[in-house]
């Protein structure tokens, strides 16, 4: 039998931890002296601390190991952190590159990932000559819409998707969407469909007239080839600010929009 202090010291863990421990019935000494109330360990409790301690370097939790002891199930619970530590690993891998390539760059973080929200549109696929007919298609979809009975859905999420397998600026394949509330039945050159959530999405604001958004899509994709990502769908662009709300052109707002994937 080992006293607490001395315990403590052969298996490097300070008297406080194993009070802590004690308490929250991960190790409890051997004896506890009745009258002075002095701890005491024995020795074969060593390997049950080691495997603590192990297990607190690995990254467990005090409620996580408790429950391993409850459930008698380790090694499941040691594959559920392997497969956590793994993502952790590729989350930091991805924040050194982006870390990298805004030092690289001399530029200050202006690219942003987060996720697209699941949404039910109604679309319309067309081939415009220029970005400029967007300003007759989205009026010419607006009333296909209203002759339909759409309701707008308060996310007010209104983008363009396109399709080519690159930027271009003439003869572009694009699909106007506005989000609405009720998925009805096609109808008049409006189709109806949802969009699942994008988990991932590179997003980049283009402020200017549509004529020079060009520049946003040339960022995004400087940044995809210095970065992990891969390109998973097809670029949106969705409208903030612009011509129903703001009459100087350089002040319109675009949220360009790169759905991803990890790199293989």
């Amino acid at each position: 039998m080992y006293s607490i202090g001395a315990f403590s010291k052969m298996n490097r863990v300070t008297v406080k931890t194993l009070h802590h421990y004690d308490k929250e019935g991960l190790l409890k000494p051997a004896h506890v002296d009745q009258t002075t109330g002095y701890r005491y360990y024995a020795s074969t409790q060593i390997s049950t601390l080691h495997q603590i301690m192990a297990m607190k370097q690995i990254g467990f939790s005090i409620a996580e190991m408790k429950g391993a002891a409850e459930n008698n199930d380790l090694a499941e619970l040691i594959r559920i952190r392997k497969q956590e530590i793994l993502a952790e690993i590729t989350s930091l891998t991805n924040q050194l590159a982006q870390a990298d390539y805004y030092l690289t760059q001399e530029q200050i973080p202006d690219i942003y990932i987060k996720s697209l929200p699941s949404v039910i549109v109604a679309s319309m696929r067309m081939t415009i000559s220029s970005q400029q007919d967007l300003f007759t298609a989205f009026p010419t979809m607006g009333e296909k819409m209203m002759r339909a009975g759409c309701k707008i859905d308060p996310l007010e999420y209104c983008f363009q998707m396109f399709h080519d397998p690159e930027y271009r600026d003439y003869n572009i394949d694009v699909e106007l969407c506005e989000a609405v509330t009720k998925r009805l039945p096609d109808q008049n050159g409006l189709v109806f469909k949802e969009l699942p959530e994008v988990p991932l999405a590179a997003c980049f604001i283009h402020r200017g007239p549509y004529e020079t958004i060009r520049h946003a899509h040339a960022t995004l994709h400087e940044w995809l080839a210095h970065n992990p990502y891969q390109l998973n769908g097809p670029p949106r662009e969705a409208a903030i600010d612009g011509i129903w709300n703001e009459t100087n052109n350089q002040n319109w707002l675009t949220e360009v929009q790169f759905p991803l994937k990890y790199s293989v």
